[in-house]
């Protein structure tokens, strides 16, 4: 395969009818910002007789394992051209900028997923539920003042970016670093817009939405706030447009059960079914997530309760794509210690029982998105019942929403 690191001027137009082709982009003025997406981190190509035909974007940032910062690889663009499917490419080209990452000390790696079952290949595992949530906004049940908002456009680009590195974190926080990816996410809403509140010279909270109509409805891409406060103004805020807005489209924050704030949801979801303003919740996991250094993230965790070891052997079907690079994944054999001092170290320990699983199944239980248990169905996942029982105590988490769709 003929892989490189992207060149600017070289294939900045063979990128961009790749994205055309993709249905990423549809006008020129959404094509204008590819290069802003572009520039935010490492990117590489996949070459078909010297034209760019497949392109693999990662960008550094952040995700929070409860109020832990871990360093993350944000796989943010896999396009592949109409003529270069089925040659491979994707699962390569991931796979190496994986390894590029964890050699430049990314800990975690996290991508937004066509369809579930692709990127299983190279060691990513099904994120958690997210709750989208069409709702009518008169009938949140929010009795708070609110003051007059700024309005936002898309040059506040930078002061939107700046509200969401700062709002107020929890578990599966994501931060992407590089300011000048919120230009080019902006980009994409033609009729976007931003209402929120300035402390002093720093937007404090906000959220931006794409209104579809006169009445909505009104879809939330990113909402920030930096208290629970904050966060309650702006719904109040959100309920004041409910005179002319029928509907606002939402992913639930990590700091409420939207449901709970809806008046009758059941009686209204029922009186709009099939309208252009169906009050409807829906839920999917979008996202997958992976581990890319084992002895790194469990240093980072906690336990409270009883320690407890055991031997870990994992696979990483990662290593299936790697050929000649320095980091060949994370498969190997462990003895890992829960508790108060979490940790992993390379071997294995006689008398200890066994955990075996895959990159995948073992990253899903790392971030409390399932529990041991449940995943002893897959066919990479086994452990002695006690160990099962342990771990299932030890990984039992909060609710984990990464609040930004890359």
């Amino acid at each position: 395969m003929d892989i490189r690191p992207f060149d600017l001027k070289k294939d900045s137009r063979a990128v961009e009818r790749i994205w055309y082709e993709c249905g990423w982009v549809e006008n020129e003025t959404q094509a204008s910002f590819v290069k802003d997406f572009l520039s935010t981190g490492n990117c590489i190509v996949g070459c078909l007789d010297g034209v760019a035909e497949c392109q693999v974007l990662t960008v550094p940032g952040t995700i929070h394992h409860l109020d832990q910062p871990l360093k993350l690889c944000a796989v943010t663009a896999v396009t592949t051209s109409r003529i270069a499917r089925k040659q491979g490419f994707a699962r390569v080209m991931t796979a190496q900028q994986l390894a590029t990452a964890a050699l430049e000390g990314a800990e975690v790696a996290a991508l937004g997923m066509f369809d579930q079952g692709f990127y299983d290949q190279v060691g990513f595992g099904t994120g958690a539920y997210e709750h989208m949530i069409r709702f009518d906004p008169t009938t949140l049940q929010v009795d708070a003042p609110f003051r007059v908002p700024a309005r936002l456009t898309k040059d506040n680009w930078a002061d939107i970016h700046g509200a969401i590195v700062g709002r107020l974190k929890h578990h599966g926080a994501v931060v992407l670093d590089p300011p000048l990816i919120m230009k080019g996410e902006l980009a994409w809403h033609e009729n976007g817009f931003g209402l929120g509140y300035y402390d002093g010279k720093a937007l404090s909270h906000f959220f931006w939405a794409e209104a579809k109509d006169e009445h909505g409805p009104y879809e939330i891409s990113f909402i920030a706030y930096r208290s629970v406060d904050e966060l309650v103004e702006l719904l109040a805020l959100i309920k004041s447009l409910g005179d002319q807005v029928s509907s606002f489209v939402v992913q639930e924050p990590a700091h409420l059960q939207l449901q709970t704030l809806l008046k009758q949801p059941f009686r209204n979801r029922r009186n709009t079914f099939r309208s252009n303003f169906e009050n409807i919740h829906r839920t999917e996991a979008w996202w997958q997530v992976r581990l890319l250094d084992v002895a790194a993230c469990l240093e980072r965790f906690s336990w409270s309760g009883e320690a407890f070891e055991f031997n870990l052997e994992l696979t990483d079907p990662a290593a299936d794509f790697l050929s000649g690079e320095e980091w060949q994944g994370v498969g190997g054999e462990y003895v890992v210690r829960i508790g108060e001092r979490s940790d992993a170290q390379a071997g294995s320990r006689t008398g200890l029982p066994t955990l075996t699983a895959s990159i995948n199944t073992f990253s899903r239980l790392f971030f409390g998105i399932a529990s041991a248990t449940e995943q002893l169905i897959a066919p990479d996942f086994a452990a002695p019942d006690e160990l099962i029982r342990q771990l299932d105590a030890a990984f039992c988490l909060p609710r984990m929403t990464t609040s930004w769709d890359f």
